[in-house]
């Protein structure tokens, strides 16, 4: 939130894509989300590893940096584009339902679209020494359109939820802020 926030109040303070909002979303949300995955790639790495119950070294802790940031980017980039998208559907909802729609559908629209990054992700994270591209083409290959959604049920009941979540309590916390902040 606080790299979205901050790409967005940078745009509204230079009046930069006033006319295209969606588009704001996307490059806000994408800019987010890459600072997001340069920070997560480590604590990726480390789960990735130990689920698949390998080890892991210091050393090799931004193993994935680039298909993390990229996946990051991407997904959040897509999720804040949808969020702002969807904001006329939402508007005859409660705010606490607007936002755990937007959170919980928009989310899972984006994982859809993102996911086979992911997959390519863990591969790389895993130890494969491919590239993002190399390593998509592989699991196409090896299996198919299944292989790049492998787990994806899973992951987007969690993006729903915790998304979902997420956004009522980015929300709540607005208005808590905007109520410290009226005079």
């Amino acid at each position: 939130f606080v790299g979205y926030e901050a790409v967005r109040g940078y745009a509204a303070r230079h009046k930069l894509l006033t006319s295209s909002p969606v588009l704001l979303a996307f490059i806000a949300g994408a800019a987010g989300g890459v600072m997001r995955g340069s920070l997560e790639t480590p604590a990726e790495l480390v789960k990735t590893r130990l689920q698949l119950g390998y080890s892991w070294r210091g050393g090799h802790l931004l193993r994935g940096l680039g298909s993390t940031t990229l996946r990051t980017g991407a997904v959040i980039g897509v999720y804040w584009a949808l969020v702002e998208a969807s904001r006329g559907l939402r508007a005859p909802l409660s705010p606490a339902l607007s936002n755990f729609a937007a959170g919980g559908i928009c989310s899972i629209a984006a994982w859809a679209l993102i996911y086979p990054l992911d997959t390519a992700k863990s591969c790389i994270q895993a130890g494969s020494d491919l590239g993002i591209l190399d390593t998509l083409v592989l699991i196409y290959k090896r299996s198919g359109v299944a292989g790049l959604y492998a787990g994806i049920g899973a992951g987007l009941l969690r993006a729903f939820l915790a998304n979902g979540a997420g956004m009522v309590a980015y929300g709540f916390v607005q208005q808590l802020l905007s109520a410290c902040s009226a005079p």
